[in-house]
Parts: structure tokens; C-alpha cells; sequence
């Protein structure tokens, strides 16, 4: 038996463009299950764990493309896996993929070694976020606080303020904080005095 299986991520995105491919492929109306508003990031959507329910053996999920059955490579390629080991076919009436010829399984084993690929990308990331974070003393990788300014903005504003311009102006126009053009002025003092 034929069923369809069609997606959108947003209520705004419509269905018909898929619908439409998915009963030229000769699914019945009836036999089309969907998801709006869900995004393939999601293990569980509703219409494709009811569509994953009924199926048997020899049937066949027809789909607009294979990215309707999961936004990762990975989540994708476990499905489509899992799929043929009951003896399921998927058929993407966009890119031409069929599961059960020898040119659709060596497309799932390209998009497996994909799949492969990306997440040992991610986990370097994620390495090189942690070293990273460890080398600034922080979660995130950025250092404590706010971002210093240099010695010479604040140079400028204890200039502007000699010049007349109040303390808050000068901070603004040397685009550093008030109460650095403060502590600033409050070390020459100290300077000064000792």
C-alpha cells in the first residue's frame, strides 16, 4: 500500500504544493499524513508516529522530498534505516530516491556518511567552544564582564573634560562608560596626592 507523508515547519507554510506531488505519485487522498507547524528537529511528531504505526511490510512512503522525514541527516538516515529493516520502501518524488533500488540505498549510505560527518563537526565545536571558554575563565568563551575599553578613549574623555565638557559628555563621545571617566579621574587625584 502507498501512503504519503508531507510537512511544513510554520502554520503559514501551506501543504498543497506536496499534496499535490504525493497524489501525482499515486497516494490517495485519504492515505496522506501530515504535520503543520512541526519541525523535522522533532522526534515525535503526531501525523508521522501515526503514519509509523500502521505500516506493513511492502508498503511504500512516498515523499515530497526526503528532508519532510527529519531536518538532520541523521535523524533521517535512522528513520529511512529503520524503515528498511521492515521491509518499508521511501520514495522522494523530488530527488528521485527509491529505497528499495540499489541507486536510492547507496544515496541513504551518502546521506548515513553525511550524517557521520556532521556530528563529528558538531562534537568539534563543541571542543573547541569548551577550550575556549576554559581559556577566558568563563561558560561561554567571552571574558567576565563588560568588554574593556583602551587606555586611550578614556585618555580622550579625561582630555574632553579638561577641555569643559561635562563628565557625561565626554564619556558619550569617547563611547566609554561614566564611571570609567570617574575612576579615572579619581586615580590621577590619588596620583597626584601621593
Amino acid at each position: 500500500m502507498k501512503y504519503g507523508y508531507a510537512r511544513v515547519s510554520t502554520d503559514k507554510q501551506d501543504l498543497g504544493s506536496q499534496t499535490v506531488k504525493l497524489t501525482e505519485a499515486g497516494v490517495l487522498p485519504e492515505h496522506i499524513y501530515a504535520d503543520i507547524g512541526i519541525s523535522g528537529s522533532q522526534k515525535s511528531r503526531p501525523g508521522l508516529d501515526e503514519l509509523l504505526s500502521i505500516l506493513q511490510p511492502g508498503d511504500e512512503v512516498v515523499v515530497f522530498r526526503m528532508d519532510r522525514l527529519g531536518r538532520s541527516l541523521r535523524n533521517m538516515v535512522e528513520l529511512a534505516d529503520n524503515l528498511h529493516q521492515r521491509g518499508i520502501t521511501i520514495a522522494s518524488v523530488g530527488e528521485g530516491i527509491r529505497t528499495d533500488q540499489a541507486l536510492g540505498r547507496m544515496m541513504m549510505q551518502l546521506f548515513a556518511l553525511m550524517a557521520e560527518w556532521e556530528r563529528v563537526y558538531i562534537i568539534e565545536r563543541i571542543n573547541a567552544g569548551v577550550e575556549k571558554a576554559k581559556r577566558f575563565g568563563t561558560k561561554s568563551g567571552r571574558a567576565i564582564g563588560r568588554p574593556r575599553r583602551s587606555g586611550r578613549a578614556v585618555s580622550l574623555a579625561l582630555k574632553l573634560i579638561e577641555d569643559g565638557h561635562s563628565h557625561r559628555n565626554a564619556a558619550q563621545i569617547a563611547r566609554v562608560s561614566k564611571s570609567s571617566v570617574v575612576r579615572a579621574l579619581q586615580r590621577e587625584k590619588a596620583a597626584a596626592a601621593a
